[in-house]
């Protein structure tokens, strides 16, 4: 029983500490007279705020006892369903996700990822290829960077991703 508890504790641990990463890259934006800088910054927390949803998704399959290194909420409630287990917190997670506030966070941090869109054509010509390249040297150069939502958009995020897990976890009662 001990040894459960320490882990949940250093999953717990590790869902904060990425909250509290989010929280300094969003002061160091807000601090930022340089918009390289700025959007360097914003990325930063949108990285912790995606790197938050991993870490609580792991604290949660630790929490329902399940064996995961890399869990999704598809893996965890297949996992949970072959038990004939439901979990409000994954329904709640997936309800966010598909439209709130984590899909908001998902589409940001895709967009980091990929700053160029990309296209589902099936022509790979190289000329496609060298445009693309050229495309995000531009986007880079020029810095447009209107996708990219502003500090104070990730720190509202930051704050509901806090309380929602400030609900989650009182929820979840170890038996």
């Amino acid at each position: 029983m001990a040894g459960k508890s320490r882990v949940a504790k250093y999953q717990a641990d590790r869902t904060n500490q990425k909250l509290y990463f989010c929280r300094l890259a969003c002061q160091a934006a807000g601090s930022s007279n340089d918009k390289q800088h700025y959007q360097a910054h914003c990325e930063t927390a949108i990285f912790h705020l995606h790197g938050t949803f991993l870490a609580l998704l792991q604290e949660l399959s630790h929490f329902y006892g399940l064996t995961m290194t890399a869990p999704t909420l598809a893996d965890i409630e297949q996992a949970l369903s072959d038990r004939t287990q439901i979990s409000p917190e994954v329904q709640r997670l997936q309800q966010l996700q598909q439209q709130g506030f984590l899909a908001n966070i998902e589409r940001a941090y895709q967009r980091c990822l990929y700053a160029v869109p990309s296209d589902n054509s099936a022509d790979d010509s190289a000329s496609t290829t060298e445009t693309q390249s050229r495309d995000i040297i531009v986007n880079v150069v020029t810095l447009s960077n209107q996708w990219l939502p502003d500090e104070a958009t990730i720190r509202e995020w930051r704050q509901q991703f806090l309380e929602l897990i400030e609900q989650l976890r009182a929820g979840m009662v170890e038996f």
